[in-house]
This record gives C-alpha cells, sequence and structure tokens, in this order.
C-alpha cells in the first residue's frame, strides 16, 4: 500500500490542554503502558504511553512517544526518512539513584 503524504486528509483531531494539571503515576505502573501501535491503523502518543527505552515522563514523554508514532505511522506506509531521532535521556545523578535506592529499601521493608 503506497500513500502519497501530499493526498492524505485529515478527518479528525483533538488536543486537549488541561490548565495546571499534574501527572501522577503508580510505581510500576510503566510496565503496564500500551505500546504506540493499538491496531490496524490506530497509533497513540502521551504521557501513559510505553517510551521504548526513554527514560522521561509528562512533557518530555509525550514529544517522544509523538515522534515515535510519527516514525512508525511513515514506516506502516512505506515513507521513507521519517527518523525518531530521540536523545537520549541523561542518566541519573548520584543524588537521583541514592533517593531510588532508598524508595525500593522502603518498599520492601513495607
Amino acid at each position: 500500500l503506497k500513500i502519497d503524504p501530499l493526498q492524505v486528509k485529515v478527518v479528525d483531531k483533538a488536543i486537549v490542554r488541561a490548565r495546571n494539571a499534574v501527572s501522577h503515576f503508580n510505581i510500576g505502573s510503566a510496565a503496564a503502558s500500551p505500546g504506540i501501535k493499538w491496531g490496524r491503523n490506530v497509533y497513540a502518543c502521551g504521557d501513559y504511553i510505553d517510551r521504548q527505552g526513554h527514560a522521561s515522563w509528562s512533557t518530555e514523554k509525550a514529544v517522544v512517544t509523538g515522534k515515535q508514532a510519527a516514525e512508525r505511522v511513515a514506516k506502516d506506509l512505506g515513507l521513507n526518512g521519517v527518523k525518531a531521532r530521540v536523545i537520549p535521556a541523561a542518566p541519573d545523578t548520584p543524588q537521583l539513584s541514592n533517593l531510588r535506592r532508598l524508595a525500593k529499601s522502603i518498599r520492601r521493608v513495607s
């Protein structure tokens, strides 16, 4: 199936903005995050989507999964030259690593 991207027509779109919104995730919730492709011609991106190895959350995650979804759509449509070009997240700082270890220890005890 070859599709001319200049002939594609968007039939629906939605943009949701929530003033002062904050994302909250439960411990271990990332393991339950669905992938970018949900079915035939159904793609998703955003905070709750599996970020495929990129260690980010919130706005950064929405951008990363949006780029990854666009790359997947282009691949499925046989379009060349569409790459996500996602910059890997920086490694944890020593302080954050220590906090992660502490939180893990507390979860084990409780």
